[in-house]
């Protein structure tokens, strides 16, 4: 599954928790924290963090360093009866660009997190996805095979994070974890590279690399929800990490 689109989210909603944080005491003293619901300084501060930390992390605040960031693995599988009939399989993706993030507004982030909303929307210049792949289908009545490199670029993405809570009240304090996520991402174009198809014969790898970046648009749909169900899952355990290291009640600065 793919996970790197999956950063930017990743980042900016560990951000966004982290952006507001005050009163734990073993907190890093030098993040900057925002009030309840100004929703302009956690946007800033958010896109800031995830700029400067994206390469390096930051152990003290639990931030993991997220790009490069690697996915294991995601595959595109169009099985639909037309000319095209295609699975492409990809491994060791290291994907770039989450450090160029640009975080448009959030909405919510209040105090009472049980009727706050919680969402953000932004974009990316590019995301770079590089590793290997395997592929195997047909065109027409041609076989397709390959294995090789490929490199993707998805070319400014805009996103939107929407997250809903569930509530604990541990010693006293009002803890929360994830209940419902729901991440979109939609790229103004996507590019597409792959080597050594069809045994290495370098123009049919052409003309089927132009194919599919011409019809971009038909990959993207198969790829997708694959993208978003990844970029999910890692928000959520980031999200995870830092709610049960901070109480909510901490997240901002005091009235």
């Amino acid at each position: 599954m793919f996970n790197a689109n999956n950063l930017s989210l990743l980042a900016v909603w560990c951000c966004s928790l982290l952006a507001a944080c005050s009163c734990s005491s073993n907190f890093p003293a030098d993040i900057p924290r925002c009030h309840a619901g100004d929703t302009n300084c956690i946007t800033r501060t958010s896109m800031n963090l995830v700029r400067q930390y994206a390469r390096t992390g930051y152990p003290e605040a639990a931030f993991p360093v997220i790009e490069p960031f690697l996915l294991k693995r995601f595959d595109i599988s169009d099985g639909r009866e037309s000319s095209l009939s295609l699975k492409l399989n990809f491994k060791d993706v290291r994907v770039e660009g989450i450090s160029g993030v640009q975080i448009d507004r959030a909405v919510g982030f209040d105090r009472d997190p049980s009727t706050s909303k919680f969402e953000m929307y932004g974009s990316f210049p590019k995301l770079q996805m590089r590793g290997k792949y395997t592929a195997d289908g047909r065109i027409l009545i041609l076989p397709i095979r390959g294995d090789g490199d490929a490199d993707i670029t998805i070319i400014k993405p805009k996103f939107s994070v929407k997250f809903k809570p569930s509530i604990i009240v541990k010693n006293g304090k009002t803890y929360i974890t994830v209940d419902k996520l729901k991440v979109l991402i939609e790229p103004e174009r996507m590019s597409i590279s792959l080597t050594n198809l069809f045994n290495g014969d370098q123009a049919l790898g052409n003309h089927l690399n132009q194919f599919l970046n011409e019809n971009w648009r038909d990959v993207w749909n198969e790829l997708q929800s694959s993208i978003h169900v990844a970029i999910s899952e890692i928000i959520r355990s980031i999200i995870t990490t830092v709610a049960r290291k901070f109480a909510y009640d901490d997240l901002y600065l005091e009235n």
